[in-house]
C-alpha cells in the first residue's frame, strides 16, 4: 500500500510542477505580448523610436569637403563618396587610387520621412514629423540643435511634441 501512496504522490507532485510551468510560461508570453505590467501601473511602453540616418545627400564630398546635395556621385570601392564633378578630373580616388572609369556613378540617396514618404532635408518633414540623428539630437527650423530627450529649443523656444509609432520596414 504505502508503494501505491508514493506513486500517487509524485504522479501529483509531476502534475503540479507540469501545471505551474505551463502558468509561467503562459503569463510571460501575455505579459510579453500585452505588456500588462505597464497597463496596470498607467505608464505607456514605449516603441522603438526610429533615427534618421544620415542620407547621401547630407555627406561631404572626400574631395571638395562641400555637401552632395542633389550632384550625382561617384562611388568608390573603398566606400568613398565623390561629387562626380570632382572625381572626374581627377581620374581615380585620392584615398585608395581607383580609377574614375571603375566607380558607380548615379544619383545621390536621399532619405524619405517614414511617416509620409516625401524626401528629406533636414530632421523635420513638411508633414511635421521630426527625426532624431543616432545621437538623440535634431535641428530645429531655427538651426538650434535639439535634444530628443528634451524636446525644447534652447535658441527660439520651440516646443516639440514626443511621439512613438512602428514603423514598417519595406521587404525586399
Amino acid at each position: 500500500m504505502e508503494t501505491g501512496n508514493t506513486i500517487l504522490s509524485l504522479a501529483i507532485i509531476i502534475v503540479l510542477v507540469i501545471l505551474l510551468a505551463t502558468v509561467f510560461v503562459i503569463h510571460g508570453y501575455i505579459g510579453a505580448k500585452y505588456d500588462i505590467r505597464n497597463k496596470l501601473t498607467g505608464k505607456s511602453r514605449k516603441e522603438s523610436t526610429t533615427f534618421l540616418d544620415e542620407g547621401e545627400d547630407e555627406k561631404k564630398c572626400e574631395i571638395c569637403y562641400g555637401k552632395i546635395e542633389n550632384d550625382p556621385v561617384a562611388m568608390c570601392s573603398c566606400g568613398r563618396i565623390f561629387h562626380d564633378a570632382c572625381a572626374k578630373p581627377t581620374g581615380s580616388c585620392p584615398y585608395c587610387g581607383e580609377r574614375y572609369e571603375d566607380m558607380e556613378v548615379r544619383e545621390p540617396e536621399r532619405k524619405r520621412c517614414p511617416v509620409c514618404g516625401r524626401f528629406l532635408k533636414g530632421n523635420i518633414c513638411s508633414c511635421g514629423a521630426v527625426l532624431p540623428k543616432k545621437d538623440n539630437t535634431f535641428i530645429c527650423k531655427c538651426g538650434g540643435v535639439v535634444d530628443a530627450d528634451k524636446p525644447v529649443c534652447r535658441k527660439c523656444g520651440a516646443v516639440y511634441e514626443t511621439a512613438f509609432m512602428k514603423v514598417l520596414k519595406e521587404q525586399k
